[in-house]
């Protein structure tokens, strides 16, 4: 019986394709593992699209210091935002997702807004950190308050 070798050509061909399927398969899973040791989550970007809310359709919001999460379709990532009453006319819109790793935080409670990943501490009057081991604000979205509709638009 006569021996088939593949020519130094074909074997090298076949190395090469064999090492960039394998770098195929893996790539995508090395670079989720890299960017899941970020210390710091990036923001996601800006559309400039506005929704609204009516606000009448959120007991949560009927009085100040109300909080509630909500989902606009994809914006913020498709992740819900932190919608809070500060005063009778002043809303702020927060974006849900720890700046440190990517968690979503938690409603507002005894005046700080937590991360339960690794204890991450908020203003929710104004996103900003008050203990680490974030060490950027949560992202703030631009919202306009309609007192005479009781409409929030919010812009993303």
């Amino acid at each position: 019986m006569k021996e088939c070798r593949p020519s130094p050509e074909r074997r090298e061909f076949l190395w090469t394709a064999a090492s960039l399927l394998g770098l195929g398969l893996c790539l995508p899973a090395v670079l989720n593992i890299l960017q899941g040791c970020s210390s710091e989550t990036k923001q996601p970007s800006e559309t400039g699209e506005t929704v609204e809310l009516d606000i009448s359709t959120v007991p949560e919001l009927q009085r100040v210091g109300g909080a509630v999460k909500r989902t606009f379709g994809n914006h913020n990532g498709g992740r819900p935002v932190l919608i809070i009453r500060l005063s009778g006319t002043e809303f702020i819109v927060l974006s849900t997702v720890c700046t440190h790793q990517g968690a979503e935080v938690n409603l507002p409670r005894d005046g700080v807004i937590t991360c339960p990943q690794h204890g991450a501490e908020f203003d929710p009057a104004s996103g900003a950190v008050r203990k680490g081991p974030a060490t950027q604000p949560l992202r703030r979205f631009p919202s306009q308050y309609d007192s005479a509709r009781n409409v929030l638009r919010i812009t993303f």
